[in-house]
């Protein structure tokens, strides 16, 4: 599991819940989860799924919606944001992980502050950081930008 994820994960949920990996991949995070007893979905674009469009999952609410370095790849980050928002339940909350190595973190967090709001979504802390690539192929750092937040209750 992404060990960042797994830090947010022991640190703010007591019990296994609802999650949803938006931009899973090899479903890697989605395995683990539900070792862990979460009830866990993905969808990824080689499934069909183009997160450039909002996408509403016939199984939510989640707990619990989460994305690894697919933020940076979306066009249109309004419809990810507000996929986002249509499949977490009130109060619950989100984790992003993007890399920002074209982009400030200033820049990234004002691209998404409006959608955010406009979604009932609260940005609740922010923070980068610096990891190495070993991938084949690769073999660079990244700045990564690490996104947490909660759905507020609806007025």
């Amino acid at each position: 599991m992404n060990p960042f994820l797994k830090s947010f994960i022991e640190k703010k949920f007591k019990q296994p819940g609802a999650a949803f990996d938006l931009g899973a991949g090899d479903y890697n995070d989605v395995k683990a989860l539900e070792s862990l007893g979460w009830r866990a979905k993905g969808v990824d674009i080689k499934d069909g799924i183009d997160l450039n469009n909002i996408y509403i999952d016939r199984e939510k609410p989640f707990d619990l919606i989460y994305s690894n370095y697919v933020l940076h790849k979306i066009q249109n980050q309004s419809n990810f944001i507000k996929t986002i928002s249509e499949n977490l339940k009130d109060n619950g909350f989100f984790f992003i992980l993007t890399i920002i190595d074209n982009i400030s973190e200033e820049e990234q967090l004002r691209n998404i502050s409006e959608p955010l709001r406009q979604n009932n979504l609260s940005l609740t802390s922010h923070k980068t950081s610096r990891i190495f690539d070993d991938a084949p192929g690769h073999k660079h750092w990244h700045t990564i930008l690490e996104l947490i937040g909660q759905k507020s209750l609806k007025r």
